[in-house]
């Protein structure tokens, strides 16, 4: 009975040191790198610039440590492209474009890696407007002024490199920089949530708008 009290008791504290090991794989050093960012995000290029020539995408890759530091770690950073047929990259993070498509680009170092979208179409975008939908109180051309709990939709258009237009409304990333003052959903829906003051962006293949002011009152 001894005997076996004893080795339960050795099994019971080799599971607690194989555990407290275990667990310390969740801690990260303060050198350590803990994440890692690409960027731009989901970009589109043309398959030739003006020049005739293939066009390119530069790539930078951003670590985040333990420390809750940043470096830019694209030049030690890991490149590659899912479909190579669509576009390449090279060891500098900058893509070439090889045909008409779209690829996942990754970065990779410690570990940890990240991914975005590389499209390569006809058209792209040169630039990105915000207006207001038609029918919104409060919403003019240079901002919106509104009170808690009331909501505005916006439209996002693209100026395509071909000079046309395309509105892009459901089809872009939208971004609040103070959620707690007001939202916004992919739809491009806006509500106040309390007094203050936020910029709304759009952003749509790789292109950001100028930022949309909106000012909340009670």
């Amino acid at each position: 009975m001894a005997n076996r009290f004893r080795l339960v008791s050795t099994l019971a504290a080799l599971l607690l040191l194989a555990t407290a090991l275990s667990c310390g794989k969740f801690f990260v050093s303060a050198h350590d790198l803990a994440a890692i960012s690409v960027s731009p995000t989901n970009p589109a290029i043309t398959l030739q610039n003006s020049s005739g020539t293939a066009s390119t995408q530069q790539f930078t890759a951003s670590g985040t440590f333990g420390d809750l530091s940043t470096k830019d770690v694209t030049s030690t950073a890991t490149w590659t492209s899912s479909t190579p047929s669509v576009a390449t990259i090279n060891a500098s993070g900058l893509a070439t474009a090889v045909s008409l498509g779209t690829t996942n680009i990754t970065a990779a170092q410690g570990g940890l890696s990240a991914s975005t979208t590389l499209t390569v179409s006809t058209t792209v975008a040169s630039s990105i407007a915000i207006s207001c939908a038609s029918g919104s109180v409060g919403c003019t051309t240079s901002g919106a002024n509104l009170t808690t709990g009331s909501t505005i939709a916006l439209v996002a258009t693209a100026t395509l490199s071909n000079s046309t237009t395309e509105i892009v409304t459901t089809s872009a990333t939208w971004a609040s920089s103070n959620t707690s003052v007001a939202t916004v959903n992919s739809q491009g829906q806006v509500t106040a949530v309390a007094a203050g003051s936020a910029n709304i962006t759009a952003t749509f293949q790789g292109v950001t708008s100028p930022a949309f002011s909106v000012s909340v009152i009670f």
